[in-house]
């Protein structure tokens, strides 16, 4: 799949050791890059590189000091079928790393890269592609690494065209988030250790899940799960929570029903869910789906 790092190889490595630059902070409305990620049936992932370091070393695997240096990684996942649930290999994505990565150094890198060949469009748009693989990236401006399996001019077009196609308060919440999955009108959805069944993805208009640890390393889930109706919406709510009081049996951790009674809301077809603890098999399978996907 898009496992870019391994194509990146040492020259990624070493010259952004051999770099130091500083960030700007920008003025005014705050924009994120995966903002624009967020099209119908499109799986949109952004991980917070400085709360979610082990994640995001474990993706980059052999490149510690590239992985150290990121800020946020975004992903754009558009499913090429609708199996459930999906598989890494059923993906045409582009993403975004930001981080300090000076565009200059970075680019020159790959231009001696071996396993890269450089390429361009009659726009002047230029970018560098596997020469036997799928994988084609480039650093099209300071501190931001663009890559993709699918076409890197239609991937460049969405990331310089800007459209807050996710609305700014969604995207707030996203970036302050370890992890923030956003999804509209998804068709299928990777594994998140919830036991849904693929008839109640199919039939959401919207997710929004929110993922973050506290300082004792536990995760919680925040989720808001627009449904096709209000049915539809309880139906979903009473799955979700029969599957979390299960859990709170098998492994025996004491609940209120009144304090699930505040963890599961509805309001006609949409449904909430508040500060739900993972347990670890659930937080092994998200972090499973993510590093392969990466």
């Amino acid at each position: 799949m898009v496992r870019f790092c391994k194509i990146a190889s040492a020259f990624v490595l070493t010259v952004v050791v051999l770099s130091s630059c500083a960030t700007v902070s920008q003025k005014g409305r705050p924009y994120y890059d995966f903002q624009a990620m967020g099209e119908e049936n499109v799986i949109v992932v952004t991980i917070d590189a400085s709360k979610e370091q082990e994640l995001v070393q474990a993706a980059f695997s052999d490149l510690e000091e590239f992985a150290r240096r990121s800020r946020r990684v975004s992903l754009a996942l558009k499913p090429t079928s609708d199996a459930y649930p999906l598989e890494a290999d059923a993906i045409s994505a582009y993403g975004v790393v930001e981080g300090d990565y000076p565009k200059f150094l970075i680019n020159t890198g790959m231009m001696y890269a071996k396993e890269l060949e450089r390429k361009g469009n009659k726009d002047g748009l230029t970018w560098f592609s596997q020469k036997s693989g799928p994988v084609s990236l480039y650093t099209p401006k300071n501190d931001k690494l663009l890559f993709t399996n699918g076409s890197y001019e239609e991937s460049y077009s969405s990331f310089a065209a800007k459209n807050r196609l996710i609305d700014d308060q969604t995207a707030m919440q996203m970036a302050q988030s370890s992890i923030a999955v956003y999804s509209l009108h998804p068709e299928t959805f990777f594994d998140l250790g919830l036991g849904l069944p693929d008839t109640v993805i199919k039939q959401a208009k919207s997710m929004l899940l929110l993922i973050n640890a506290d300082d004792a390393g536990s995760y919680t889930l925040d989720a808001y799960i627009t449904m096709d109706t209000a049915k539809l919406a309880s139906t979903l709510s009473q799955m979700v929570r029969t599957a979390y009081i299960a859990r709170l049996k098998r492994e025996k951790i004491p609940y209120k029903i009144a304090d699930l009674m505040k963890m599961f809301l509805i309001e006609d077809d949409r449904v909430t869910i508040k500060h739900m603890e993972l347990g670890e098999e659930q937080m092994e399978a998200l972090r499973h789906s993510l590093t392969g996907m990466l």
